[in-house]
């Protein structure tokens, strides 16, 4: 449903460079990375908002910006920072949202209301942050979309608001529903989404299923080079199952460490720390506290 193939987008000296990933049906993949890693840019190309510059970027196999009026019936975006009509009540902007894509199961509505506790009588200019973002949300989730695009949904809601979203996002997927969602909270993408993956400067590091986060286990090392180009260099002769940024390298093997370090006596080395843990244990470690 949702596929992009070596997309690449400057703006404003940031930018996605060579993104390649899929969500298929009933799929939700967790997109994580820390401020300005490129999350919000991504949906902004995938929503319809920006072109590609190289590359493509296509939802039910239509160009994201060619064909983004086609589009917008079957996929709804949820931004992080929603900008709501402030003379509107949240009744309003939900009708007013609902005529925009025409998908709209009142039903629904008044369900996640109740759930995630949205107030639709008060003016959109009156709300709070938090309320903002839970009637932005409720507003996307009570389509009949097939795909959803959503930055950031977790951010600044209360853990009631929290619970009832992943619960919905759940359903979503259970009904064949495609999610790609940004985050930079390990945990809320491990309990909602069937795969994560990490963009850091613009470029995807690693996609992986989410089990895999608890369900692996092998020898990760972690490897520090004297210089970006050394690490480029190992990488590119190591090839599989190395996540690289920097002069930094994790790699990770279930079997014997000798392969490895007869490679690794031909390039500068700084450190090296390896030892048998959990796949989550190593993804932490590696990516230090910016996932918590």
């Amino acid at each position: 449903m949702i596929r992009c193939e070596n997309l690449t987008r400057e703006f404003f000296g940031d930018g996605v460079f060579d993104i390649s990933l899929q969500v298929k049906e009933g799929e939700a993949l967790g997109l994580l990375g820390p401020a300005g890693a490129g999350k919000s840019l991504l949906l902004r190309i995938l929503s319809g908002q920006l072109a590609a510059q190289e590359g493509r970027a296509a939802i039910f196999g239509l160009d994201c910006w060619a064909k983004r009026h086609v589009i917008f019936k079957k996929a709804v975006y949820a931004p992080a920072a929603p900008a709501l009509e402030p003379g509107l009540t949240g009744d309003e902007y939900l009708k007013f949202y609902a005529q925009y894509h025409g998908l709209f199961n009142p039903q629904k509505a008044r369900d996640l209301s109740e759930q995630m506790d949205v107030s639709l009588t008060g003016l959109c200019q009156k709300m709070t942050i938090e309320q903002r973002k839970k009637l932005s949300l409720l507003a996307a989730l009570s389509m009949d979309a097939e795909v959803f695009l959503l930055d950031e949904p977790m951010n600044g809601l209360s853990v009631m608001a929290k619970n009832a979203l992943m619960d919905a996002l759940v359903a979503i997927r259970g009904r064949g529903g495609a999610i790609l969602m940004t985050s930079h909270v390990l945990e809320e993408v491990r309990r909602t989404c069937s795969h994560v993956a990490i963009i850091r400067q613009g470029r995807l590091v690693v996609t992986q299923p989410v089990e895999s986060l608890s369900h692996t286990r092998q020898k990760v090392y972690h490897i520090t080079f004297t210089s970006p180009q050394e690490a480029a260099d190992f990488a590119s002769e190591w090839e599989s199952g190395v996540e690289l940024i920097g002069t930094r390298a994790l790699v990770a093997i279930p079997a014997s460490p000798g392969p490895l370090l007869r490679t690794l006596a031909r390039y500068d080395v700084v450190d090296l720390i390896g030892g048998r843990e959990e796949a989550e244990e190593g993804f932490l470690r590696f990516y230090g506290d910016e996932f918590v």
